[in-house]
């Protein structure tokens, strides 16, 4: 249900860059989410459906890549993306450290229409 609050904060901050830069209409917003947010896209889909209409994001396309923990390996300096509970590099069998955490969530880009 996190995902309402989500896509509350995201319009609003769409539609007030949409009007500091004079766009008329958005035409599509490209989110970034990482796995361990917790966001399902098919309830960021669902809000953005509910909460667009008769504003100027009304008609957009909601846009989402995820991303996913890395690792790097000190061993044998590879990166990798674990699988499952397995941290180990699938390479060498060394355990890795986390190189990105996939806990983001920004709007990527905005897509407008003047």
């Amino acid at each position: 249900m996190h995902e309402l609050s989500i896509m509350t904060y995201l319009l609003e901050a769409v539609e007030a860059k949409a009007h500091e830069v004079g766009a008329n209409r958005v035409r599509a917003i490209n989110l970034v989410v990482g796995e361990r947010t917790g966001a399902l896209d098919d309830s960021l889909l669902f809000y953005f459906d509910m909460l667009t209409p008769d504003t100027l994001v009304e008609g957009a396309k909601l846009n989402i890549r995820r991303t996913r923990m890395t690792f790097r390996c000190d061993h044998c300096d590879a990166i990798y993306t674990p699988e499952g509970a397995d941290f180990d590099c699938p390479h060498c069998g060394t355990t890795g450290q986390l190189a990105g955490d996939a806990s983001e969530l920004q709007i990527e880009s905005i897509e407008i229409e003047k």
